[in-house]
């Protein structure tokens, strides 16, 4: 019987698993990406260059727009078992829009107004946030959006020099471990459950296998049973036989002799021999030691 094959997790499997994760919560990260810009290019209009605003807002928007164009041709094809590729276009536009959150913190970071650059640090903040439960699935797709968000800010507010700004960026500092450590501790849960998932799918295909591989050795055998049943022959019925000698009618009206009856319709073979009755009727006195049963 074929053996099943091993239980253990197929690395192939559980990565589309997680490019497939990744797709599927996809559309909510680029709805907050969008509506998010807008409203962080409408609180900075009249604290930042207006050109600015509107070319990085366009940059955004046109990196979402491709992103969510992505995504169509993911779902068009079907969840593809190709991950390489999609991965690949995942990361290129993960990191795109990570460096677009990041030039905000450094061309649209206003300088005398501490409540926006607040702001700008909350919503940066809060896409890093977000990207965790999103992301997280793979850490190097995590770390390639908020790294580059996270970043420049931080290094803007340490850059001011003086107490306030220095207390900020302790604390961005701080908020970029933090997302990073809670990212880790997402991705390892994650992870776990869907090789959970994979190894539990792989094994269901391994019982399959071996049900389906079970029926067809039982069908085997019952055929054999057949066949070996269909070359057995089995003498049944009423047998017309002879009073005198003891010869038995066949089908076609013949009379044939008991033996060559029976081995024809039987498994059976004859051997010839005498029992001690008739040794002593055809042969009288003749081996009367040998032919007397034992103990007479």
């Amino acid at each position: 019987m074929r053996r099943p094959a091993s239980r253990e997790t197929d690395p192939i499997q559980t990565q589309t698993k997680e490019i497939q994760f990744l797709y599927q919560h996809l559309t909510i990260g680029l709805v907050a990406t969008s509506v998010n810009s807008f409203i962080l290019a409408l609180i900075l209009w009249s604290k930042v260059s207006r050109s600015i605003v509107i070319s990085w807002l366009v940059f955004s928007e046109l990196i979402t727009l491709a992103r969510y164009a992505l995504l169509l041709r993911y779902r068009k094809s079907g969840s593809p078992e190709a991950n390489g590729p999609w991965a690949r276009r995942l990361f290129i536009g993960t990191i795109l829009s990570g460096i677009c959150w990041g030039l905000s913190g450094i061309f649209m970071f206003p300088a005398d107004s501490i409540p926006h650059q607040a702001f700008l640090a909350f919503v940066l903040g809060g896409m890093a946030a977000g990207a965790v439960p999103t992301y997280s699935v793979r850490m190097e797709l995590f770390l390639a959006f908020a790294l580059p968000a996270l970043v420049p800010i931080t290094i803007r507010f340490f850059s001011a020099g003086d107490e306030l700004h220095l207390a900020m960026g302790g604390m961005a500092l701080l908020f970029v471990v933090l997302m990073v450590d809670s990212a880790r501790r997402v991705h390892e849960t994650i992870a776990k459950s869907l090789s959970l998932e994979a190894a539990n799918q792989t094994l269901i295909r391994n019982l399959t296998a071996a049900r389906d591989d079970l029926e067809l050795r039982v069908e085997e055998r019952t055929a054999e049973l057949r066949d070996a049943l269909s070359r057995v022959k089995v003498l049944s019925g009423l047998l017309p036989i002879c009073s005198s000698c003891k010869k038995i009618r066949d089908d076609q009206g013949y009379w044939n002799q008991m033996e060559l009856y029976i081995r024809e319709h039987s498994e059976a073979e004859f051997t010839h021999s005498l029992c001690p009755e008739c040794a002593q009727k055809l042969f009288p006195g003749f081996g009367d030691d040998s032919t007397r049963p034992p103990g007479s």
